[in-house]
């Protein structure tokens, strides 16, 4: 019980940061909604991309329409077939392992 009462009373005596935002200090809740509100707006006010940027998107899609989409089916269709094949080899080897230890007993 004094172990339980000293980790309640470490609990509630824990510094305000550590603690739910709505526990915070009116002050500290008032100055992380405005930083909030000034990330948002600095985020919202970036300028757009400058063209390369644009450039190098259109050929990663190209690459990728070109590329990968075609093949990510078959990709898709090996790796289920992997996985299962995993999954067949590890009830196996569990049925093989287990048995020896049965029949050791």
């Amino acid at each position: 019980m004094p172990r339980v009462l000293s980790a309640v009373d470490a609990w509630a005596n824990r510094p305000w940061y550590t603690r739910a935002w709505f526990a915070w200090p009116l002050g500290w809740q008032i100055v992380s909604v405005v930083l909030l509100a000034g990330v948002v707006y600095g985020a919202w006010r970036l300028p757009p991309a400058p063209p390369q940027v644009i450039a190098a998107a259109g050929a990663t899609r190209v690459i990728w329409e070109a590329l990968v989409q075609p093949l990510l089916p078959y990709l898709v269709v090996v790796m289920v077939l992997m996985g299962l094949a995993c999954a067949l080899f590890g009830a196996a080897l569990n049925y093989v392992l287990l048995e020896r230890v049965e029949q050791r007993r």
